[in-house]
């Protein structure tokens, strides 16, 4: 099939096939053999070569010299990948990868640890009040009588706080002394070794009657010396190890000479041991408080939860300019050293 070829002084040529055609009312756009663009119309004295009738000039989107362009070399980059399965959402942050990470059982509890010691502090400071009142009561009793609304109060107090003292009090010696192993684990990891001690001799050692007032000191203490940036740092939370020490083995030492002074059967026996039993809730709640204390401040925290604000020296600074060159009225320098 050949196109038509008229008496029209003009035509159009296929830009793919190189046929031309004539100019009708208006010139075409698409050929009608292969479906190519037709070039602008022409004369009839052009030659039909499918040669377009028209020239690209294309420039760079910025002026470049022919050198520079040789002297860049791009960097090999990695290729793109997803390191999860990419969900729709408002607001694309990239997850954690350490907060998908299993965590153990050691873990888990010393997560919970300082808000058991807070629990158990609060039980041993009520059962000293409750003690306390229950040694007022019998003051009070010598001379007149007391109401049985008001021995009922005082039992209920006392036996709530006993019993919730005990078992909280039980739970955040394991919390703590898992928070205490975990603390090792850091610390040991940041030094680029693993901790020497085993987790199940720290935590029997830890709970052990007579062997807990000596053994999770000494591990505090070699925490101290692991972790401890400067002098200045281990001096300080050894000072407060050895206070928490000193008060945990007193507390534990009163723990005993209550169950020995229980055996005694007199009237005025049984209420010095009730005063007795105040003393040591007011020794234990104490030392609650200091293991809190102990276990923010190797967190970097103060008791009230707040991050530590280290403390800073100011000195004069000294330079090499001569005082000549240093206007008169020019105040010295200070510079902050930690």
């Amino acid at each position: 099939m050949t196109a038509p070829r008229g008496r029209a002084q003009a035509f159009q040529v296929c830009a793919r096939c190189s046929t031309r055609w004539a100019v009708g009312a208006r010139p075409g756009t698409w050929c009608p053999r292969c479906h190519g663009v037709l070039l602008s119309p022409v004369s009839t004295q052009a030659p039909a070569q499918g040669r377009r009738n028209f020239r690209w000039v294309a420039r760079p989107a910025t002026s470049r010299s022919k050198s520079a362009r040789k002297t860049r070399t791009a960097a090999p980059t990695p290729t793109p990948h997803y390191d999860s399965t990419p969900t729709w959402g408002l607001r694309d942050i990239p997850r954690d990868p350490a907060a998908n990470r299993p965590m153990g059982r050691v873990e888990q509890y010393a997560a919970n640890a300082q808000l058991l010691v807070v629990v158990t502090a609060l039980l041993l400071a009520l059962g000293a009040f409750a003690e306390a009142f229950r040694y007022g009561i019998l003051l009070y009793n010598r001379t007149r009588l007391v109401s049985p609304i008001t021995l009922a109060v005082s039992d209920a107090l006392v036996y709530f706080a006993q019993v919730g003292s005990l078992v909280v009090g039980l739970f955040a010696l394991v919390g703590s002394s898992c928070w205490l192993i975990r603390q090792r684990r850091l610390a040991f990891a940041a030094a680029g070794v693993t901790d020497p001690r085993s987790v199940r001799w720290m935590l029997l050692l830890s709970m052990l009657p007579l062997v807990r007032i000596v053994m999770p000191g000494v591990y505090l203490t070699e925490l101290a010396r692991l972790r401890g940036d400067t002098e200045a740092d281990v001096h300080r939370e050894l000072f407060l190890v050895r206070i928490w020490w000193g008060v945990w083995a007193a507390s534990n030492a009163l723990v005993v000479v209550q169950l020995l002074w229980n055996l005694q059967g007199s009237l005025q026996a049984r209420a010095d041991g009730v005063l007795l039993a105040a003393v040591v809730a007011a020794v234990a709640a104490g030392s609650a408080v200091l293991t809190l204390a102990v276990m923010r401040r190797f967190e970097g925290r103060s008791l009230r939860g707040s991050a530590l604000a280290r403390p800073t020296r100011w000195v004069m600074a000294t330079g090499t300019a001569s005082p000549k060159d240093e206007p008169a009225d020019r105040e010295p320098e200070a510079v902050t050293a930690s």
